[in-house]
């Protein structure tokens, strides 16, 4: 990896990508998040491949052009995030995009959720996604430039019943996500919210599940609920289809500001405007609920 050399930031017209960006992404290791990594690394991009589980690697494997690095970060340590953004900055003199993809599902009841998994599970999916913002927006204002894309989910918009703090947890990202559009708009930061539906990646089998609800009336309903929704993920859109329309809209000049991937879901976002509030809740009761 070069120390200190200036990206030449070109656009690749065959594949429509710009290379050579500095991109780092968090929840890297599988899903969306690895997905990311190793399409924008054989686009030519510099990617630096963040996650618990990920070894630390940061003499770069070469991808058509590109490089993926790789190093072991716990989003929900502030001091360790930190550190990890000077360490890039050693070898880089710039960060073009941050994409936050770390997260995990809670399931069960929101009265068998104990407090302890319930502050958790908006420790990493929230919290976490605030550690690497203040030390990445410092560079990002200093250079006038910088894309800030952060995965939430059509449960932020559309609370699913039995995953109500993974709904809260996503509800809570993209309310971070429209007002930091607006913070940091004059320095030419930009911000970019995309909120999948039902995809197939390794996060349906990571699910967290409540035992508690066994022991509540709720046991049967909550199955089903559950078992549907990993159903429909299961046969949802590959993570590598999603990770490509995702790439298609970050290189776009002037990326949106919520991108929802899918017409169904973008039709779900649409009704979800139009529709009386008490209408959506009824129909997502009679999917999740009954």
């Amino acid at each position: 990896m070069p120390v200190n050399q200036e990206p030449q930031t070109t656009l690749n017209q065959d594949k429509h990508l710009i290379k050579n960006r500095v991109v780092i992404i968090t929840g890297a290791s599988s899903g969306i998040g690895k997905a990311l990594a190793e399409q924008l690394a054989a686009s030519g991009c510099r990617v630096y491949a963040l996650a618990r589980s990920l070894m630390d690697d940061f003499s770069g494997q070469q991808e058509d052009g590109g490089c993926l690095c790789s190093a072991p970060l716990d989003v929900t340590d502030a001091v360790a995030a930190n550190k990890m953004v000077g360490r890039i900055m050693q070898h880089e003199q710039r960060v073009d995009v941050l994409i936050q993809a770390a997260g995990y599902g809670l399931a069960g009841s929101v009265e068998a959720t104990e407090a302890f998994d319930a502050a958790n599970q908006i420790q990493t999916n929230f919290t976490g996604s605030c550690t690497l913002l203040p030390s990445v927006l410092a560079v990002m204002r200093r250079q006038k430039a910088g894309l800030v894309v952060q995965l939430g989910s059509v449960a932020g918009f559309l609370p699913i019943p039995f995953q109500a703090i993974y709904s809260a947890s996503k509800a809570a990202v993209a309310a971070l996500m429209m007002a930091l559009a607006n913070e940091v708009k004059p320095y030419g930061i930009r911000c970019m919210l995309v909120q999948p539906g039902d995809t197939r990646t390794g996060f349906t089998a990571a699910r967290v599940c409540s035992p508690a609800d066994e022991y509540l009336p709720y046991a049967d309903r909550a199955r089903r609920s559950i078992a549907r929704m990993s159903a429909d993920e299961e046969k949802g859109m590959a993570a590598e289809k999603m990770a490509s329309l995702i790439i298609r809209r970050i290189n776009r000049r002037k990326p949106p500001l919520v991108y929802t991937p899918g017409l169904l879901y973008k039709t779900a976002a649409l009704l979800r405007k139009l529709l009386p509030m008490r209408l959506v809740n009824a129909i997502l009761y009679r999917m999740y609920a009954a």
